[in-house]
């Protein structure tokens, strides 16, 4: 169960790199559950992207533990 969150920090690809190398963009948050640990998740993509010509949804990751 979560009980707090910080967020999202965006982080995308440069814009001068983005024609040769196309990447999706990345939401950070830091989110703190009922037993007081901490995470940093991302959100790789946004809902309703397409990436390669075809829909795919965000996809969620955790980066590591926050101290």
């Amino acid at each position: 169960r979560i009980l707090k969150a910080e967020g999202p920090e965006r982080i995308a690809p440069e814009w001068w790199h983005i024609a040769a190398r196309p990447g999706r963009v990345r939401d950070y948050y830091l989110v703190e559950d009922a037993h007081g640990a901490r995470y940093w998740l991302y959100r790789e993509g946004r809902y309703g992207e397409s990436e390669a010509g075809a829909d795919a949804p965000p996809a969620w990751y955790l980066h590591g533990l926050a101290a």
